[in-house]
């Protein structure tokens, strides 16, 4: 089972982190669950059976494959009705080079300091460095008092929805692009798809970044075609003719 492969890649990596986990280690009896088909946020293997986006490309420096989180790129970006997979790849690549436990942007809280949550859970979390307090209450990564679950250990239970999954922080990234391609078309009518989707990467980075179809966020969109035009050329996907000035 592919979830199972992963929740092992990602035990292997836990070593780098850098977050305190929530106790599961301290309950030794509890019976782990980590990613369980059917599961919050759980995706079927199936869908990467073959899997489009795969690269065969060596391990990154930090010894996690480009591939590892393919599945639920694929499953969300159709849920999402997103024109284009390898895009998120190239996001999670600048995101967090596809370490699951990755913290950022703690010095600034996007979208909280007011509201008691601490640094960590006002940062930008996971491998698409999501910031849950900017995003809708859809339930996903969060625990009951509205918090993020900010368990990092695969092997805890808690684990099935936390915001540091990548098939939960995943679902919420790309959500979250679908939620500002819908905003750029209707504040700014009349360009194409391709220029949308420009737009609203540029606009996950950096929000109201956008000042037309041609005048959005370079920096941030080039430094994602430059990992996307790599994983299309190494996966032979037919890569969208994007454009940033």
């Amino acid at each position: 089972m592919l979830a199972k492969i992963e929740a092992t890649l990602l035990a292997a990596a836990l070593g780098a982190s850098f977050l305190v986990t929530t106790g599961c280690n301290d309950e030794p009896d509890r019976t782990a669950t980590p990613c369980a088909p059917g599961g919050p946020g759980s995706v079927d293997p199936e869908p990467c059976d073959p899997d489009p986006l795969r690269t065969d490309l060596p391990p990154l420096w930090n010894g996690l494959s480009v591939d590892l989180d393919d599945c639920p790129i694929l499953e969300f970006t159709a849920k999402y009705n997103e024109p284009d997979a390898m895009i998120f790849k190239g996001i999670i690549k600048v995101e967090s080079n596809f370490r699951f436990d990755a913290v950022g942007c703690t010095d600034r809280g996007p979208c909280c300091p007011d509201i008691g949550w601490s640094a960590d859970e006002c940062g930008c979390l996971g491998v698409m460095q999501t910031s849950p307090e900017c995003g809708t209450s859809t339930g996903l990564g969060l625990l009951s008092n509205g918090h993020p679950n900010m368990e990092t250990d695969p092997n805890c239970a808690d684990f099935d929805n936390s915001i540091f999954n990548p098939v939960i922080n995943i679902e919420r990234g790309i959500s979250g692009v679908a939620r500002n391609r819908e905003r750029m078309k209707q504040d700014f009518p009349g360009c194409t798809e391709d220029q949308y989707t420009m737009m609203a990467i540029g606009e996950y980075n950096h929000y109201q970044s956008t000042e037309s179809c041609t005048v959005f966020n370079f920096d941030y969109d080039r430094a994602v075609l430059d990992a996307y035009n790599d994983y299309s050329a190494a996966a032979g996907w037919p890569p969208h003719p994007y454009v940033v000035p």
